[in-house]
């Protein structure tokens, strides 16, 4: 029984390939958004959509931010599901990488993700900046706040 138990550790190689596929998709999109504002920020003449290269800058930052989530998120099950390392490997790894379980991983992911959305705030705010703001507006920063209250309560315990 045990030993069919062991197969879902199949699964789990599963989830940190589709994950590191999905993170250098965001990778390569976040580059090409890049790319683009760069053209155009340097560029003679504006494209249609290109008014402010600063936000398209920000938004390939966003990319850059999820795909290095999903990077965390793969290296870390693979860590902790895939990986039989002994101490030996383990002093080789970076010093983010040494989880021992998945309270450690789930906060890792959480500062990250927390990062993750304080980048993508801070573009929606430039962006919204050159229209009426709504209440809806505060709504991220909102979830921003509460994510961060619980990680600090999180940690203190």
């Amino acid at each position: 029984m045990f030993q069919q138990l062991l197969k879902v550790r199949y699964l789990a190689v599963a989830i940190v390939v589709i994950s590191i596929l999905h993170s250098i998709a965001f990778l390569v999109m976040g580059a090409f958004v890049a790319v683009n504002a760069y053209t155009h920020l340097w560029s003679d003449r504006a494209a249609p959509g290109m008014a402010r290269p600063g936000v398209e800058l920000l938004h390939s930052l966003d990319f850059l931010f999820v795909s290095l989530v999903l990077m965390v998120l793969a290296l870390g099950i693979a860590k902790l599901f895939i990986l039989n390392a002994g101490a030996k490997e383990i002093e080789g790894l970076p010093a983010w990488l040494r989880i021992e379980n998945l309270s450690e991983l789930k906060v890792m992911l959480w500062e990250t993700i927390l990062t993750t959305l304080l980048i993508v705030g801070l573009s929606d705010l430039i962006r919204d900046l050159f229209t009426p703001l709504a209440w809806t507006a505060l709504i991220l920063p909102l979830a921003i706040f509460v994510l961060a209250m619980s990680l600090f309560f999180i940690r203190k315990a």
